[in-house]
């Protein structure tokens, strides 16, 4: 099973140039996909299109063997899920609780199965408390940590985190990546669309996207060292990583310090 993407286009009204400009990849079941890029180079579009929230015209994808497409949206996007950088665009109900069965009856559970669904969804991510809560009285990471609870509770087997740790502030984003590391090491496919370059470290594998453009795809720490690829898509590589090409560039000769910042760098 896997996502397939093949020459995808996609060009907003108004606009001269493409948005998305024919590109190809492919997301195997149970990978962490980085997606990564300024801002403008397309990667908050794909996500959409992926999602069925915006219609592509031209180029195909697959999922699960199934072509998107408004026959079959209703069916792959049970199976998709995202986190989005402003968890209040996902809230429609007055509690928390209440949200996150709005959701499950879209997919039609059956009530009977519901509340055990919703408890061990909150449960999952430290919620269980709030559940009574109206979303605007939560802090930002209680916020996203009780989308995330909306999105476990349906169950999906690909899940994309659309800037999802933006509005958060250190500890909020910690407690994200280990929900993400959580989820992917039972088995879930993430897929993370962000602009911060040292949680892309996390993942398994990342795709630059530049002026709509794939320009590079591939292992994570491999990405990270390619400067070239990083300037021209106008990112900067990882702290830990830049650092330490800066020392070995000026020949710093204590291998231990050197050590430490490699396995710092290369950790997933």
């Amino acid at each position: 099973m896997a996502i397939i993407v093949k020459d995808l286009f996609y060009k907003y009204t108004g606009d001269t140039t493409n948005a998305l400009d024919g590109i190809s990849f492919t997301i195997e079941e149970g990978e962490w996909v980085s997606i990564i890029g300024h801002n403008g180079s397309g990667k908050s579009t794909l996500s959409k299109i992926l999602m069925g929230i915006l219609e592509y015209k031209k180029g195909t994808i697959e999922i699960d063997s199934l072509i998107l497409n408004e026959e079959n949206s209703y069916e792959i996007r049970k199976g998709m899920g995202m986190i989005s950088q402003n968890p209040d665009d996902q809230f429609v109900a007055s509690s928390i609780e209440d949200d996150i069965a709005f959701g499950l009856e879209n997919i039609l559970i059956p009530q009977e199965s519901m509340q055990a669904k919703i408890d061990e969804a909150l449960d999952r991510v430290s919620m269980t408390e709030f559940k009574d809560k109206a979303p605007s009285d939560l802090s930002g990471g209680q916020k996203q940590r009780a989308a995330i609870a909306g999105i476990l509770a349906m169950n999906p087997k690909y899940i994309i985190f659309d800037e999802a740790s933006s509005m958060l502030d250190p500890k909020g984003r910690d407690d994200l990546l280990n929900i993400m590391e959580s989820l992917h090491n039972e088995g879930k496919t993430i897929i993370m669309i962000t602009h911060n370059m040292n949680e892309v470290l996390h993942s398994e594998r990342t795709i630059v996207l530049n002026n709509g453009k794939i320009i590079k795809d591939d292992k994570t720490l491999e990405v990270m060292n390619d400067s070239s690829a990083l300037d021209a898509s106008n990112l900067e590589m990882p702290s830990d990583l830049y650092l330490y090409h800066e020392l070995k560039k000026n020949n710093y000769s204590n291998e231990e310090v050197l050590n430490v910042l490699w396995e710092l760098a290369s950790r997933k």
